[in-house]
């Protein structure tokens, strides 16, 4: 068991949330400094025992792990390496079921798999953000430092797993983005059709293109276009850049850099997403609808605007004046309409202008 936190440090990589109160910090002996008085310990001693086998049996590892993990009485380090064990183990569940789903844009969506996958890819998210915060404290690192010299780096391990995990849940949402924006643009041809505005062919090779992925024929595009706009909506959230323990050389560290980027495509997808969910409620007549979700277009500014490019600024920019023009003719319908459409057309020449002038300014 003397070789409990050595091993632990070893195979640490990064994580997330909870904090555990330190209360007893100043009062407990460091596991790093003398553990022999918890050697005893039953969760002491069944975590050491899987931890030798921990890739062979996972489950059982993970469960002797978070017990450890929330035993008040144990020294605050042993449990923050279990913490760190834990979540790297997570990690590999996660990136095991990652190289294992398939998502083609052709195909059915693999709805148990990806749910699967992202499910153990937020609790890996999750472990890493814990275990971060619990071995990152600042009285624990300068108790534990003297004994256990190999602490900080374990502490960069963890910063640079938790980026990389944050980064496999990015590309599950850009699957997720891409498969139901590929649907709807097919599902906007069968109801262009259906206008006289595309051929009969092109919305017969759309219906087998629909079919193909498993959907009906008669899926309504914007129902399409909102899950793709809530799948944006939840990448741009997952991607915010962690907040990473200051190290004393920069090269060490870990880098949320490739975060800040990742939010930003997210952003520049989200605007056009919410564009192209705009149009598909205008066709449909739902105005306020449209209005709403073209604004919320215009409003979003991308961290990085490189990630926007001009054509899909152009892009925006003409689906809202398009959308101005519509409330433009609400006016003079019934009174009622007719001041719900000025305030649309006030707010989103407002929106324009702004968003304009952000285009101009980058």
């Amino acid at each position: 068991m003397v070789r409990v936190a050595t091993q632990l440090v070893k195979h640490s990589h990064p994580g997330s949330l909870r904090l555990i109160p330190y209360t007893c910090l100043r009062h407990l002996r460091t596991y790093a400094e003398n553990p022999a008085p918890w050697q005893s310990d039953p969760c002491v001693q069944m975590y050491g025992q899987l931890l030798a086998v921990r890739d062979a049996q996972q489950d059982a590892f993970l469960v002797a792990a978070e017990t450890l993990r929330l035993q008040a009485s144990l020294p605050p380090d042993l449990r923050a390496s279990a913490s760190r064990t834990k979540a790297s183990v997570l990690f590999q569940k996660a990136a095991k079921l990652f190289e294992s789903l398939t998502v083609s844009l052709e195909g059915p969506w693999p709805v148990s798999t990806f749910d699967e996958t992202l499910q153990a890819t937020t609790t890996a998210c999750e472990a890493y953000a814990q275990a971060l915060a619990e071995s990152a404290d600042p009285d624990l690192c300068r108790q534990v430092e003297p004994h256990c010299p190999e602490w900080p780096a374990a502490v960069l391990a963890v910063q640079r797993a938790h980026v990389e995990v944050l980064k496999l849940g990015a590309e599950l949402r850009f699957r997720q983005i891409r498969w139901y924006s590929r649907q709807a643009e097919l599902a906007r041809v069968v109801s262009e059709a259906a206008h006289g505005r595309r051929s009969s062919d092109e919305a017969s090779r759309a219906v087998d293109s629909l079919q193909l992925a498993g959907l009906a024929p008669t899926v309504q595009e914007q129902d399409l276009w909102q899950l793709a706009a809530n799948a944006c909506d939840q990448l741009v959230a997952e991607c915010m850049p962690i907040e990473l323990v200051d190290t004393s050389s920069p090269s060490e560290g870990a880098d949320s850099s490739s975060l800040t980027v990742l939010q930003s495509r997210g952003q520049a997808l989200q605007a056009i997403t919410l564009k192209d969910l705009a149009i598909s409620q205008a066709l449909l007549h739902d105005l306020d609808a449209a209005v709403v979700s073209m604004l919320q277009a215009l409003n979003i500014r991308v961290g990085d605007p490189a990630m926007l490019t001009k054509n899909a600024a152009d892009q925006i920019k003409a689906a809202a004046q398009g959308m101005l023009k519509l409330c433009e003719r609400e006016l003079h319908q019934t009174a009622a309409r007719g001041a719900a459409a000025s305030n649309h057309a006030k707010d989103l020449a407002s929106a324009i202008s702004s968003f304009e002038a952000w285009c101009r300014a980058e």
